[in-house]
């Protein structure tokens, strides 16, 4: 029978494990070191097997031990994970959240900030979607995302915008462009040089990602 199994016996196996001792375990959990030992035992008994060898100077886990860490650990996580989810429902927090992001962003920039968001609030589950450029901002239009990230210049009174980060960019033509034989001539390239060629190919360029120089 495993149902006197207790998350604290296995909240002390597994620090008993990971700190090598009984007496780090003990400092780690706040505890006293006879009832880590006590709590131990009890896991012992009610799983048939030893978890540590403790004819040495510091408990070693046996094979058994070694194969049950794991599930201690993918228990406790499972845990953990139900009370953040418990406490996300109870404060009002989503607990899916559909992200789309434009490829101008920075991904690494991206990677970083998802990271964080996942540490604070284990419990949300994340969908990215990856949009071509100033797809993004239709995904959020349209309601297919909560929240986009663009690097679109976007003027839409229905629509809360707040700045990430500053994200350089480069105005780049193909050589045989008549601004690259400009350059290639030695002249300077002039805002007005850009702005001429940006106003020629607008009629192509949608309203939503048409460069503003």
């Amino acid at each position: 029978m495993l149902d006197a199994l207790t998350l604290d016996q296995m909240r002390i196996f597994v620090a008993i494990a990971e700190t090598g001792s009984f007496r780090a375990a003990a400092a780690r959990l706040s505890r006293v070191q006879s009832a880590l030992s006590h709590a131990v035992a009890n896991l012992e008994a009610e799983l048939g097997v030893s978890l540590f060898d403790r004819s040495g100077h510091r408990p070693v886990l046996t094979p058994a031990g070694r194969s049950l860490l794991s599930d201690a650990r993918a228990i406790l996580l499972k845990t953990d994970t139900m009370r953040a989810r418990a406490r996300g429902l109870g404060g009002g927090v989503e607990l899916g959240l559909t992200i789309a992001l434009d490829p101008q962003f920075p991904p690494g920039l991206a990677g970083a900030a998802l990271e964080e968001m996942h540490r604070d609030y284990p419990s949300v589950a994340i969908r990215l979607l990856t949009a071509s450029l100033g797809e993004a901002v239709h995904a959020l239009r349209e309601r297919r995302c909560a929240v986009a990230i663009s690097g679109i210049d976007l003027l839409d009174p229905h629509i809360e915008r707040r700045a990430l980060a500053l994200v350089p960019r480069a105005a780049v033509v193909a050589a045989s462009h008549p601004l690259a034989v400009l350059a290639a001539a030695g002249n300077p390239v002039t805002a007005a040089d850009l702005a001429d060629h940006a106003g020629r190919c607008r009629g192509s360029i949608s309203a939503d990602t048409r460069p503003r120089l």
